[in-house]
C-alpha cells in the first residue's frame, strides 16, 4: 500500500507522527515536503498542494488528506482566514475530482468542526479573541444549553453575553461557522455519492453544549439523511485524525477487524466528559474503536486498551498534586498481567489534560515486561491521546515502533507534564523580549535546558525499563513556542 498524504499542518503530532507510524508498519508514503505547509498562521499554497496531488500523489493507492489545509492552507488557517464561501466549495469538490482522476486511489478525508475554546488567547483565533473569547464561550455555551434543556439561567446568561460582544464581533464569529458548516456538509454530500470513500470530522475545545454540538447535531443529521454512514463519521479530536485514518485504511486492506477491550483505572466515572469535549468518555472510547477499524468487546479480545481516567472532575496535567499511588494498585496489576502473558496491550493517560499523570508513568515503567507494551499516549485532550494510542497499537509494530514509543513518553510524560513548567518558570524569564508564546531569544536556550532535564531525570527511568540505550537525536520547538517540542530518539 502506498501512500499519498496531506497532513493537517507541518508539527510533529499531525505530520511526524504518521510518517513515523507508517515507516514502522513498512507503509510506503509520499508526502509534500515541510516547506510547502504554511506555518501557524501562515497558510499553505492550496493551489501547490493540488498541483502536488495531481502529480507527486497521483501513483498512490490511497489519499489520506486534511481538508483543512487543502481548502484553507492549515488548521490555524481555517480558523482566521476571509476565503469565500464559494472559494471553500470549489475546493471541497476537487477530492471528488482527485477520485475521478485517478481511479484507482481511494480518498480519505479529515476534517475539523470549527473550534470554540473559553479562554482569551487569539494565538489561533481572530485577534478579537483576545478581548472577547470568555463571553464568545459563554454566548456558545449558554444559548445551546437554553435550547436543548430550557434552563432560565442560561437564557439570561446566553442574553447577557450577547449584549457584551459587538455585533460586528458576533457576526464574524457565526458568518465563521457558517462557513465550516457548509464546507462539511459539502463533504458529506461528497461522501454519500462516493466521490470520497471516507469522511473522518472530528472536534476539539469543545463543550457539552454551545455551537460546537449544534453544528455536529447537523453533520450527525446530514450523515444519516444522505445515506453517508459507510463512509462517514463524526468524532472527538482533530490533530489525531489522520493516523486513525492510517490504521483504519491498514485493517481494511488486511480484511482485518479486531477486537478491543477496554479497561479503565476508574469504571465507575468511565460516562465523566473530559476537558475540551462534549460527551462522555465511554462514548469517545467507543467512536475511536470503531472509526479506527476495530470494534468493541468485553472478552476474546485481541488488543486491551488500558484507560487510565479520571476519579472525578479531570484536571490539567501541569497543576497535578502527589497523591498516595496504592490507588493505582488493582489497575496496575491487571496492567501487569497482561504484560506477563505477553498479551497485546496499550496504554491511554487521559487522567489529566495537556500531559501524563507522573505518579501513573512512574509506576507503570516499574512493572516487569511494561516495554511490551504496544503504545502508549498521554498528550493534550482525552482524544489526542486515546486515538494516536489505538492507531499505533493496531498497525504493525516494526524497528520504528518503540522509537515512536518513548518519543510519546518524553513528550507526554517529562515535557508536558514537568518540563514545559520549569522551561516557562526559570528559563524564558531570563531572556528579555521572550515569552512562552514567542520564545524569541530564548528558543536555543530552552531547547538545551529541556536536553539536559530529559537526559539527567527521565532517559535513565525509560532505558531501564525498555532495556536499551537511548540517545535523543534531535529536539527544537516547531512553532517556536512552549506548547509542543519537537524530539526524536534513537
Amino acid at each position: 500500500m502506498r501512500v499519498a498524504f496531506l497532513p493537517l499542518d507541518d508539527r510533529p503530532v499531525t505530520r511526524g507522527a504518521f510518517l513515523e507510524l507508517a515507516g514502522a508498519a513498512g507503509i510506503e508514503v509520499a508526502t509534500p515536503p515541510r516547506s510547502m505547509l504554511g506555518v501557524r498562521r501562515q497558510p499553505a499554497d492550496v493551489e501547490a498542494l493540488w498541483g502536488w496531488v495531481e502529480g507527486d500523489g497521483a501513483d498512490a493507492d490511497l489519499l489520506i488528506a486534511s481538508a483543512e489545509l487543502l481548502i484553507y492552507g492549515g488548521l490555524v488557517p481555517s480558523r482566521i482566514g476571509n476565503e469565500s464561501l464559494d472559494r471553500c466549495l470549489r475546493l471541497a469538490a476537487r477530492f471528488g475530482d482527485a477520485r475521478r482522476r485517478a481511479p484507482h486511489r481511494r480518498v480519505l478525508v479529515s476534517a475539523s468542526n470549527l473550534r470554540l475554546p473559553s479562554t482569551a488567547d487569539a494565538a489561533e483565533e481572530p485577534e478579537y479573541w483576545r478581548e472577547h473569547g470568555p463571553e464568545i464561550f459563554a454566548y456558545s455555551y449558554h444559548t445551546d444549553r437554553f435550547a436543548e434543556t430550557g434552563a432560565a439561567a442560561s437564557r439570561e446568561r446566553a442574553a447577557s453575553a450577547r449584549a457584551a460582544l459587538p455585533r460586528t464581533v458576533l457576526g464574524d464569529v457565526l458568518a465563521r461557522r457558517t462557513r465550516n458548516l457548509t464546507v462539511l456538509l459539502s463533504l458529506v454530500a461528497h461522501a454519500s455519492r462516493g466521490e470520497v470513500d471516507g469522511l473522518l470530522i472530528g472536534q476539539d475545545d469543545a463543550a457539552e453544549y454551545g455551537l460546537t454540538r449544534r453544528d455536529l447535531r447537523a453533520v450527525e443529521a446530514a450523515i444519516v439523511d444522505q445515506g453517508a454512514t459507510p463512509r462517514a463519521w463524526v468524532t472527538y479530536g482533530t490533530d489525531e485524525l489522520a493516523v486513525r485514518l492510517l490504521a483504519r485504511a491498514y485493517l481494511t486492506a488486511q480484511g482485518q477487524t479486531p477486537s478491543v477491550r477496554v479497561v479503565y483505572a476508574y469504571p465507575d466515572h468511565r460516562g465523566a466528559i473530559p476537558r475540551y469535549e462534549g460527551q462522555s468518555l465511554d462514548r469517545t472510547l467507543s467512536s475511536h474503536i470503531e472509526t479506527v477499524g476495530a470494534r468493541r468487546v468485553e472478552r476474546e479480545e485481541a488488543l486491551t486498551l488500558f484507560v487510565h481516567n479520571f476519579p472525578g472532575a479531570q484536571q490539567e496535567a501541569p497543576f497535578q498534586e502527589p497523591y498516595d499511588p496504592k490507588v493505582l494498585g488493582p489497575f496496575l496489576s491487571t496492567v501487569g498481567t497482561a504484560a506477563a502473558r505477553d498479551h497485546p496491550f496499550a496504554v491511554a493517560d487521559v487522567r489529566f489534560s495537556n500531559g501524563a499523570d507522573r505518579m501513573f508513568v512512574e509506576q507503570l515503567l516499574k512493572i516487569p515486561r511494561a516495554a511490551a507494551m504496544r503504545a502508549y499516549g498521554g498528550w493534550n485532550t482525552a482524544s489526542n491521546a486515546i486515538g494516536m494510542a489505538l492507531a499505533q497499537a493496531l498497525l504493525p509494530s516494526g524497528p520504528g515502533s518503540e522509537a515512536f514509543t518513548l518519543t510519546r513518553f518524553l513528550d507526554d510524560w517529562a515535557y508536558q507534564a514537568d518540563v514545559r513548567q520549569r522551561l516557562r518558570a526559570d528559563v524564558v524569564p531570563r531572556y528579555p523580549g521572550a515569552t512562552p508564546e514567542h520564545l524569541g531569544p530564548a528558543l536555543h536556550a530552552c531547547a538545551a535546558a529541556a536536553r539536559r532535564w530529559f537526559e539527567a531525570e527521565y532517559v535513565p527511568t525509560l532505558a531501564e525499563c525498555f532495556g536499551r540505550r537511548i540517545a535523543i537525536t534531535a529536539i527544537g520547538f516547531p512553532w517556536e513556542r512552549l506548547f509542543e517540542i519537537e524530539v526524536a530518539v534513537a
